[in-house]
């Protein structure tokens, strides 16, 4: 068969005639092409062009079971933000149907350098505890259409949720992992810890409280210890002692306006809660109490979820317990200026029974 070779003078495109009867200068169908010409004239030159090729792929990343779970093929972009002076992308993305999770859907933040490769996973979320929507909350129909990056902090707003902004520094998980309910059938050992007490002109505290501590370098409200098998130390990331909030510079110097933390660690759980540790689990005299939780590779932050399961103690109590975590809004900053969101804390909920210092719990889940 011949092949047929065109010169392209007048560049324009004609989807009205047969192939065959095309002038020269005018084609049907173009693909990877770039079309150049003038304003005051048709002529002009075609010639080819690069096209799209694939630069990452995103994936669910269980802390759990640490397996990677693909996206669907629903999963769209519903924004992105150019950072050109980085050669950074930033993109929004929403999933609706997405296989985990009790809301069936997922949304994350994530950034791509396309120099380094780097992928970043900034937030990612397919639950906000409440079984129904995603902490981002993002919906297809509100694309992210009003972004915008000051120093370290982007800004997004979809028209549907207040506007919001994500600190590109913080020490998100990457990515932000599991939001599901953490439950086993068979209620195997999570965590073990002997109760220790701190009693201050609020009444105190009753539990296992060794996470950010208050006072650098010596801290004045840590308690209990961890029991075996759950006896593993993880270190909080970081160097040095914490503040809490954010640094202001005067001068050109930076200047901390929080009091000092003691940067602590969690003990490892076991089995199923492997990949977490356990940095707080305490109770106060009104019976209402505080979790904390990060991940066992002592990086980050296990983001939104819940965890509950069985409490017995060695003095013959027992009850259930429950959690809902999150991240925190502020975040810590160690003594070089690096900023970290170690932590995941929520309200703990406690049946059944009630803390006692020195008495050692098995909690199961």
């Amino acid at each position: 068969m011949a092949k047929t070779q065109r010169n392209f003078v007048l560049g324009r495109m004609n989807k009205s005639l047969d192939e065959r009867l095309l002038p020269n200068g005018e084609y049907v169908d173009a693909l990877n092409v770039r079309l150049g010409s003038t304003e005051e004239s048709e002529v002009g030159s075609v010639e080819n062009a690069k096209g799209n090729s694939r630069l990452t792929e995103l994936y669910f990343i269980d802390p759990i079971t640490s397996t990677n779970t693909p996206l669907s093929s629903e999963a769209r972009t519903i924004g992105v933000y150019e950072d050109g002076a980085n050669e950074t992308l930033y993109w929004f993305v929403h999933d609706p149907n997405f296989p985990l999770g009790n809301t069936g859907k997922l949304d994350m933040i994530v950034s791509l350098n396309v120099l380094t490769g780097q992928l970043i996973y900034h937030i990612v979320s397919i639950d906000d505890g409440t079984g129904e929507n995603t902490t981002l909350n993002f919906n297809p129909q509100f694309l992210i259409t009003g972004t915008d990056k000051v120093g370290d902090l982007l800004f997004f707003t979809d028209f549907l949720n207040p506007p919001r902004f994500i600190n590109i520094k913080n020490a998100y998980a990457e990515p932000i992992e599991s939001t599901s309910i953490i439950t086993n059938p068979n209620q195997t050992t999570a965590f073990v810890f002997t109760a220790g007490a701190y009693v201050d002109s609020s009444g105190g505290v009753i539990g296992f409280h060794r996470g950010t501590l208050l006072g650098c370098p010596t801290p004045v409200n840590g308690i209990g210890v961890g029991v075996a098998p759950t006896t593993t130390q993880i270190d909080l990331p970081g160097t040095g002692c914490y503040t809490y909030g954010s640094v202001a510079f005067l001068q050109g110097a930076p200047v901390v306006n929080t009091f000092p933390f003691t940067r602590g660690y969690g003990i490892q759980g076991a089995n199923d809660a492997s990949g977490l540790a356990f940095t707080m689990f305490t109770q106060f005299p009104d019976g209402t109490g505080l979790m904390g939780l990060i991940l066992s590779s002592g990086t980050s932050n296990p983001g939104t979820g819940i965890i509950s399961g069985n409490i017995t103690g060695s003095d013959g109590s027992s009850g259930i317990f429950s959690c809902s975590y999150a991240v925190g809004i502020l975040s810590y900053i160690d003594e070089n200026l690096n900023v970290y969101n170690p932590e995941a804390l929520g309200s703990l909920q406690l049946s059944g029974l009630k803390l006692v210092d020195g008495v050692t719990y098995t909690l199961t889940i």
